[in-house]
């Protein structure tokens, strides 16, 4: 009999490991995830420069100025953003202020 293999067990990333759960929940998460290197980790989650731009657009219609800063400059916002671009993959809600990139 076969044991389960532990998919975050080393040699995935510190931050890998750490982001396992409701978030990543059907994301393909690199073993090697750096998200201190945010251009890296966007490419990573298959986040491209023009939807993340739009990505940003839209909380910025909905969400006050420096929340918005707090929001995208944080540590894990690659994952947010992959989330947020796997909804509107998958015909989420679209915000009416704006319309999100095929």
């Amino acid at each position: 009999m076969r044991e389960a293999v532990d998919p975050w067990a080393p040699p995935a990333s510190t931050d890998a490991r750490r982001s396992w759960g409701p978030l990543t929940e059907g994301l393909d998460v690199p073993r090697d995830l750096d998200l201190g290197d945010r251009a890296k980790a966007l490419e990573q989650l298959g986040v491209g420069r023009l939807a993340h731009a739009t990505i940003v657009g839209v909380v910025r219609d909905v969400l006050p100025e420096t929340e918005v800063g707090l929001l995208v400059g944080a540590r894990q916002w690659p994952l947010l953003a992959a989330r947020m671009d796997r909804i509107r993959d998958q015909g989420g809600p679209y915000s009416s202020a704006r319309t999100w990139p095929a």
